[in-house]
């Protein structure tokens, strides 16, 4: 949220710099995340006098102005078709001047004719938003021509950038930031009454009788002068659900005249963000930023029939909203209503055909305290967020309402040169009750390890704005004030002591541990082991939501039998993950549109199934996704296959306990290529799956080229850990070895793996490994065959093998070939 440090002052006075303001409100938890100095960028801007204007003699669009800059008279080239009359004043850049943008200004020729210096709009100079001519100084305006434009038009001030917590709607205005400041610095705080409009109307004739009002008058600083009282159509208001809208007022200002504001509300506007429109609307938005309590306002005379209604929509009920767009209802949907239908979705926006326009005269205020639930529900479901919907759904002031009704009805009296009513509408449909809170010093100190007294609580929770009374010797009683719905709990009045005293208050000291009996679980060190030996095999470790959507699942092709979320942050986070697929394919596809051409990633997670108990199945994964290009082995980039995946899950599992798995033809997901993946197994038993992702699926996930995709179940990696042991280390060889080569011409329904297998077996203990090097299919080889070549390598551990011995058995491994796989050696 951005705050004027000038308003706050305006507000509540400190006698501090804005470093120590900012430094206090951000260790009592309203972080100041960025600083920013207005006014003081504008050296060599200064106010300058018309002194003379002709049309340039070249350029039609051209005026040759001459202006004084309190120093000299200058010719100056402008195409802005506003240039004032001679004694007009305007914002003059001299010669030199760097403006906010970057531009340097000097001399220079435009069509002939020398120009000295640029005669500015407000937009170039950054203090609004108006580009379509320079800025012409009001006449009221008391400056000469030479001062400087920060003095002349007052723009000093500082912007604190404040990044608020959710629990904290009372600092979304600037009367709560103020507040906060009144605790900090130890003065105290109490609101400025709403200083009354230059003229007022009785209401006698605005509001039906019998109408319950509260009268603004009282909340009004001066006197102010009495009109006849206009003649308006008599306004009365039914709240149909009193849930949804506890408190709803609405105040009258007639005769007003629709123009632009005031450069000042333009520029403070300017500096927060917002955009100048109107001054009826601009009021509003300023009542906004000040209260932290939104507004809306109607046109009058646009309201069909003497009622407004509060009432929940009727289902399809439609409305064009101020945006344009024509809205569609549904009954959970809160509305403001006329004789006619919808004006306003209550809380969220105002509508089209009841805004704001040149021609108004008489304008209805609205101010309510909506249920907070009901706007975020709306809010959400409209897809539709709004300053006002931002504020609603966390929880306004409902006890501002009088108030901030006085100030926006007394503001827009005067932006607009119009009367305010004397009396307003305030109903209140269902109290709301105030909490009250028992709290207990003794357990403040206890939670925060340092003593709290009971006088210093008292003190601080008073000054928070809690009507506090004592509850015998231990304990008092705090009421909280209206505008802190975040304090529902001691423990949250416990929080709020130690803010305003300084969390730098509470002593540091290293708590004793007590460590378990039982100490870490077996399960999480296996899982601790399992990611650094992804790690260590060029993996980067990937960490996403476990809230997916249905759609998600659906695309990847996994089970949509999900878990659902009963208050899901979005439609994208709606369900649990039943698979890592989605949300990791997703990342490795981000990583490659930002400009990663090798993308490694891995994420040991969890999966969830629904069950008939109360809490799902949980599911340890770990799954490893490979995509884009790596380096060929004779030279050039190479998209990931089949075999990477098996390469890294080798190293992996190998790292982890010293064993190496093995790839089978068997049953795999449908997400995955039918030809391009297998499962992986780990002493004979299936372990997880490794493959390329179907392309149609990649199509779907809209992946980036061929996607290598595995997933490992860690519990079944667990138990078999624990039931082979733990890894054992072999010495070194004392004998060489001898290797022998064996090619073979086989049919293709025998794999590779279950030959070499087999050749192992048979070789009595002698071969050391059986890898295949070679594999050929050609025209010379017979249909439904292929070559196959493997490398024997054969060593005894108890003594140096003798060729002879060698010779024997590698001829039986022949012959078991050929017996049993129907092989014809070559």
């Amino acid at each position: 949220m951005l705050v004027s440090f000038r308003w706050l002052q305006e507000l509540c006075p400190v006698d501090a710099d804005v470093a120590e303001v900012a430094r206090r409100l951000s260790l009592a938890g309203l972080e100041v995340e960025a600083i920013e100095e207005k006014g003081a960028n504008l050296a060599g801007v200064v106010i300058a006098e018309i002194r003379a204007k002709s049309p340039h003699p070249k350029r039609d669009k051209l005026t040759l102005v001459t202006v004084f800059d309190g120093e000299d008279e200058l010719q100056v080239i402008c195409g802005a078709p506003n240039v004032p009359e001679p004694g007009g004043r305007v914002l003059f850049a001299r010669a030199g001047a760097v403006l906010p943008n970057g531009m340097e200004i000097g001399l220079r020729k435009i069509a002939g004719v020398e120009s000295n210096g640029m005669i500015c709009s407000e937009a170039e100079l950054e203090i609004g938003t108006d580009a379509a001519g320079i800025f012409v100084v009001d006449p009221g305006t008391d400056a000469l021509p030479g001062t400087s434009v920060a003095d002349a038009l007052d723009l000093h001030d500082v912007i604190l950038d404040i990044g608020l917590t959710p629990n904290r709607p009372d600092c979304l205005g600037h009367v709560g930031i103020a507040r906060e400041l009144g605790v900090l610095f130890g003065q105290g705080f109490k609101p400025r009454k709403a200083a009354g409009p230059r003229r007022s109307f009785a209401a006698a004739g605005a509001f039906q009788a019998g109408e319950p009002t509260s009268k603004l008058a009282p909340l009004w600083d001066n006197e102010s002068e009495a009109v006849d009282t206009p003649k308006l159509p008599a306004i009365s208001l039914e709240i149909a659900d009193g849930d949804r809208c506890p408190r709803y007022g609405a105040a009258l200002v007639s005769g007003v005249r629709i123009a632009p504001s005031p450069f000042w509300l333009r520029y403070r506007l300017h500096n927060l963000g917002l955009r100048a429109l109107s001054n009826v609307v601009d009021a509003t938005n300023l009542i906004l930023l000040e209260w932290g309590h939104p507004i809306h306002a109607f046109d009058l005379a646009r309201l069909a029939g003497p009622k407004v209604v509060v009432r929940r929509a009727a289902e399809g009920e439609k409305m064009a909203t101020l945006d344009e767009v024509e809205r569609r209802f549904t009954e959970d949907d809160l509305l403001i209503c006329d004789a006619n239908g919808p004006v306003a979705v209550a809380g969220v926006m105002g509508g089209r055909d009841t805004e704001i326009r040149d021609e108004t005269s008489d304008v209805l205020i609205e101010c309510a305290y909506f249920n907070p639930r009901s706007i975020r529900r709306t809010s959400r479901r409209l897809g539709l967020h709004t300053d006002s919907s931002h504020r609603f759904e966390r929880g306004v002031d409902p006890g501002a309402v009088p108030r901030v009704l006085a100030s926006a009805s007394s503001l827009i009296a005067e932006l607009g040169a119009g009367a305010a009513a004397t009396t307003a509408i305030d109903r209140i449909a269902k109290p709301i009750e105030q909490t009250s809170i028992r709290f207990r010093p003794a357990r403040a100190a206890q939670l925060l390890g340092t003593p709290v007294s009971k006088e210093e609580s008292f003190d601080i929770l008073e000054s928070l704005g809690c009507r506090v009374a004592p509850e015998g010797d231990e304990a008092l009683i705090a009421e909280v004030p209206s505008w802190r719905p975040d304090l529902r709990r001691e423990v949250d009045l416990i929080e709020e002591v130690a803010r305003v005293r300084g969390y730098e208050e509470i002593p540091t000291a290293v708590p004793r541990v007590h460590p378990s009996e039982a100490g870490t679980s077996g399960l999480l060190k296996f899982v601790d082991r399992l990611r650094e030996a992804a790690m260590a095999s060029g993996l980067y470790e990937a960490v996403n939501y476990g809230f997916v959507s249905i759609d998600d699942l659906r695309k990847a092709r996994v089970s949509t039998d999900a878990v659902p979320l009963a208050n899901p942050l979005s439609e994208e986070r709606s369900v649990m993950r039943t698979s890592l697929l989605p949300g990791l394919t997703a990342a490795a596809t981000r990583a490659q549109r930002r400009g990663a051409t090798e993308v490694r990633l891995f994420e040991l997670a969890r999966t969830f199934r629904p069950t008939n108990e109360t809490l799902p199945r949980e599911s340890s994964v770990l799954a490893i996704t490979l995509a884009g290009e790596h380096a060929g082995w004779i030279g050039g980039e190479q998209s990931f296959d089949l075999y990477d995946g098996k390469g890294v899950i080798q190293a992996i599992l190998s790292r982890a306990f010293g064993r190496a798995p093995k790839l089978t033809i068997g049953e795999v997901p449908s997400f995955l290529h039918p030809k391009r993946s297998a499962i992986v197994t780990l002493a004979s038993r299936p372990i997880g799956f490794v493959g390329e992702i179907h392309p149609d699926v990649g199509d779907d996930l809209e992946l980036v080229g061929r996607v290598i995709y595995a997933e490992l179940d860690v519990e079944l990696l667990y138990a078999l850990s624990e039931e082979l042991g733990p890894m054992q280390a072999r010495g070194l060889p004392k004998y060489p070895a001898v290797t022998r080569d064996i090619a073979m011409l086989v049919r293709d329904e025998f794999s590779a793996g279950e030959i070499a297998d087999a050749l192992r077996d048979a070789a009595k203990g002698l071969a050391e490994s059986v890898r295949l090097f070679d594999l050929y299919r050609g025209d010379q080889m017979p249909d439904g065959h292929r070559s196959l070549a493997f490398r024997v390598t054969y060593r005894d551990p108890e003594g140096t093998l003798t060729d002879k011995r060698v010779d024997k058995v590698h001829a039986s491994l022949a012959k078991l070939a050929g017996d049993r796989f129907e092989a014809t050696i070559r």
